[in-house]
């Protein structure tokens, strides 16, 4: 097997036990309304631009996903007092509680692909996978 098909298969593996893990919450967010969750959560006063950024996404498709999630009470936004031309976006309390089930849906995810793997060899991994960004960077 290739490198790139060896990532791209392990990437699509995730990728597809994660989005069947939220199946099951019985609800109509997608990965990619849990992952803005949890982006927004790390993110120190987070406006749309920093959500933008950080997901390397577009600022129109984001400003549509935080609608979408101020909508169904998920996120709430509150006047930025640095910039008077932004807000600051927080989860709500019932974001939260998606949040952390979405947290465990990656753990139980994760948890499941590292069984039987010694510590190291995920060490090293990670090591591995940080060198592989910073070359393309």
């Amino acid at each position: 097997m290739e490198l790139n098909e060896a990532l791209f298969s392990l990437f699509r593996t995730v990728r597809t036990n994660i989005i069947e893990g939220v199946k099951q919450l019985d609800s109509d967010l997608s990965p990619m309304h849990l992952k803005s969750l949890k982006v927004i959560s790390k993110i120190e006063d987070c406006t749309g631009q920093k959500l933008a950024t950080f997901m390397s996404r577009d600022k129109a498709q984001i400003n549509r996903l935080i609608k979408e999630l101020v909508n169904q009470q998920l996120v709430v936004k509150t006047s930025n007092k640095n910039d008077g031309r932004s807000q600051i976006l927080s989860l709500t309390g019932q974001g939260k509680t998606y949040l952390d089930k979405f947290n465990t849906i990656e753990k139980q995810v994760f948890d499941t692909m590292l069984k039987d793997i010694e510590p190291q060899k995920v060490e090293f991994f990670i090591q591995l996978a940080k060198e592989f960004k910073s070359n393309l960077q």
